[in-house]
């Protein structure tokens, strides 16, 4: 895992504004989210008024997310503490208080953060989740395999319980070998899951009932429509700090593998980046600007209006902190959510086709995503296998 900062910054870059915020964060995080009377769902770094990170004008403030902004009366009548209040309380003896004439901002997120996939029912129940298809439909069968695309790990939910996330990207490792990626809580289950499980595409909800009745056993499933098999998760530690939420396939080569670059209907892979670059001077250069193809909302854009993010996310087995997160909005050209329950495990994308990100959690208004470097860099851990690259042009 990485140290504090370090991800984020550069050691020229710590005495600027931005490395004083995320620096006097790291420290300081974890207290004021311990702290349930403060209302906090998060807090990260980011600009004024839920601007865009690449925004020249505004600061650089601490922005804290909460389900809802009250007024002082209501924050009173509540007895919940005022986040700036809090944030200049902190003392962790290393840096007492935020940097001099730091600002904040409060943001409503509209409720608590939770994975997304979120798209785990009992088979009774189909029909009633996961909405109509969006204009870019993945929720189909897919015989050339793309990021983008509905996928699940069905092992001992199927088919009693039916369920779907998304497919985030394609990695090939020294001996070609090919391995898809998404979410640890997609296709491994919490941890709950074992190597050698079943992934099949499309996702048991996206099946038609007459198709639920023709592969009405987990073989049938598996014979018709597995696409490759778990091989390695990062764990989900309920007990410590994480930073990412991925598990790794491999695929088995039965569909077409052509295909592996495109990023849904769209745009071709070009190589891992970074959804924000910084400057000598620290300051934010090139294109905020993200966008994804998933399962449930197909292809949206967003912007990144918020880095370092620490929160608490609520997963089934328990509440489970991370750090280092991007916080996404959607653009004003798009005309829905960025992301919604079953695009968990979708790759986000800069402007130039470059990784940047890995989607695994949201609120009604703000998606969270582990950073792209972040993601490579532990699920190479966990396979074990030398160095991995992204599945390109």
């Amino acid at each position: 895992m990485t140290k504090k900062s370090d991800y984020l910054l550069k050691k020229n870059h710590r005495d600027s504004r931005l490395g004083e915020l995320l620096r006097w964060l790291d420290e300081n995080a974890s207290t004021l989210l311990d702290d349930h009377a403060n209302g906090l769902e998060a807090i990260g770094v980011g600009k004024k008024n839920s601007s865009r990170v690449d925004s020249s004008d505004d600061d650089w403030c601490l922005v804290a997310f909460v389900e809802e902004k009250l007024s002082k009366k209501e924050i009173k009548s509540r007895n919940i503490s005022l986040f700036a209040d809090t944030a200049m309380s902190c003392d962790t003896g290393i840096h007492n208080g935020p940097p001099e004439d730091y600002e904040t901002d409060v943001v409503a997120c509209g409720g608590m953060f939770r994975p997304l996939p979120g798209l785990r029912v009992p088979a009774a129940q189909r029909g009633s989740f996961g909405g109509p298809p969006p204009s870019v439909d993945l929720q189909k069968y897919f015989n050339a395999l793309r990021s983008g695309i509905g996928i699940t790990n069905p092992e001992g939910v199927y088919p009693g319980g039916l369920s779907v996330g998304t497919l985030g990207f394609f990695l090939e490792d020294k001996n070609g070998n090919l391995y898809l990626v998404s979410n640890n809580h997609v296709i491994a289950n919490e941890n709950n899951a074992n190597v050698g499980d079943s992934i099949v595409q499309p996702g048991t909800l996206d099946l038609t009932q007459t198709e639920l009745q023709q592969m009405n056993t987990i073989g049938k499933l598996r014979n018709q429509l597995g696409i490759g098999q778990l091989e390695a998760w990062v764990d989900i530690d309920l007990s410590a700090m994480n930073e990412v939420d991925v598990a790794i396939a491999s695929l088995n080569g039965v569909r077409d593998e052509s295909k592996l670059s495109r990023i849904g209907f769209g745009s071709e892979a070009v190589r891992f980046g970074k959804p924000y670059r910084l400057n000598a001077n620290a300051e934010i250069i090139g294109d905020a600007r993200v966008y994804k193809a998933g399962r449930t909302t197909g292809w949206t854009e967003g912007e990144v209006t918020a880095i370092g993010v620490n929160v608490n996310i609520q997963y089934s087995s328990g509440v489970v902190r991370f750090k280092n997160q991007i916080a996404i909005t959607p653009s004003v050209d798009n005309s829905g959510p960025f992301s919604d329950r079953g695009d968990s495990g979708s790759g986000i994308w800069n402007t130039e086709n470059e990784l940047v990100a890995l989607l695994y959690a949201g609120s009604p208004s703000r998606t969270l995503a582990n950073p792209a470097d972040l993601v490579r860099t532990e699920i190479t851990k966990a396979l074990g296998r030398g160095t991995l690259k992204l599945v390109t042009v």
